[in-house]
């Protein structure tokens, strides 16, 4: 029975695929990008629960920051980018170095070509914020050598993993390689000894060591892996967001390389790395919340689960402090 709903359902992607593609050169990226806000307002005003829920996380975030009308366009609009990045990942594999170049801005490629030019290799820190994936294909197409690191994948149905199973052969179109990293780092130590970038999500709930740190006035934890691969390897850190503009061009922020703590303490230095790092990434979700709002959502359905590490220490609560980090 397996086999043959797995053959159903590899069949159905493959014509969606095929769709996909006629739709994309037909209508082109913006037509792709209005399909996601319009998913995303359908799934707003019919689940309930969702909207509910994730309203509840967002106001948790930010606490007394923001009125109930904030949060309710904050909502709303975390909606629309979330369906948004979701429908535009299908399209990766129809994209060129034409699209990628009309639809992406980058700052900050200075940077990276500086780090690139010591011969270690460069980590580029993202974190699922806004359309997190793109900084691949535009850096992929734009010539430099790009491998993003992927975890366990866990599937709460076999449509789900067939589905996750054919948008990663789309995004396999890129000239983007993927490594398949469980407990042996090898392939991650090889890519930064070869000099390549290699993306790693900041906030990715995997890994085996983790640092406490303020966030938003809560306990939240944070792999520290990133920053322990940079010291091993002499590698460089280049903290990574993409923010949506008005337009629906996209912005990519490479930011200066991330210098590591100078603390002889291993323990107390990645503890160091993970808050100052923690920093940053609070800078962006505070001037745009609603690139984080919905991934929020996803977390607090991992952290119920059970199948994935909780982002907050504690289930619930709000501290009195509105810093947003402000110490391990």
């Amino acid at each position: 029975m397996r086999r043959f709903a797995t053959f159903v359902l590899d069949t159905a992607f493959g014509l969606l695929g095929r769709a996909a593609h006629v739709v994309f050169h037909l209508f082109g990226w913006r037509f792709i990008s209005f399909t996601g806000k319009l998913s995303g307002d359908i799934v707003y005003l019919l689940n309930r629960r969702k909207r509910t829920e994730t309203a509840e996380e967002i106001r948790l975030l930010f606490g007394a920051r923001f009125g109930e009308e904030r949060i309710k366009g904050i909502t709303r609009r975390s909606f629309e980018n979330y369906y948004r990045r979701q429908v535009e990942t299908v399209f990766f594999g129809s994209l060129d170095r034409e699209t990628i170049e009309r639809i992406i801005r980058c700052e900050g490629r200075e940077n990276l070509d500086g780090a690139l030019e010591k011969g270690k290799g460069v980590i580029l820190l993202l974190s699922h914020f806004g359309s997190f994936l793109l900084p691949l294909p535009y850096l992929g197409f734009m010539g430099y050598r790009v491998d993003q690191v992927t975890g366990r994948q866990i599937h709460a149905s076999l449509a789900g993993e067939r589905f996750w199973e054919w948008r990663k052969r789309e995004a396999e179109k890129l000239p983007v390689r993927f490594l398949q990293v469980g407990r042996f780092l090898r392939p991650l130590y090889q890519a930064l000894g070869r000099n390549e970038t290699v993306a790693i999500a900041f906030d990715g709930r995997d890994g085996s060591r983790w640092a406490v740190v303020d966030f938003f006035g809560r306990k939240a934890r944070f792999s520290t892996g990133p920053f322990e691969l940079a010291r091993r390897t002499g590698a460089a850190i280049i903290p990574t967001f993409v923010v949506r503009e008005a337009d629906n061009t996209h912005r990519i922020v490479l930011e200066p390389p991330f210098e590591l703590s100078d603390d002889e303490d291993t323990e107390r230095a990645l503890a160091e790395d993970t808050r100052r790092f923690a920093g940053i990434f609070s800078r962006y979700i505070g001037e745009y919340p609603c690139h984080f709002g919905a991934v929020l959502y996803i977390m607090k359905k991992m952290r119920d689960s059970g199948i994935k590490k909780p982002l907050f220490v504690e289930s619930y609560g709000y501290c009195s402090d509105n810093t947003n980090t402000t110490g391990h």
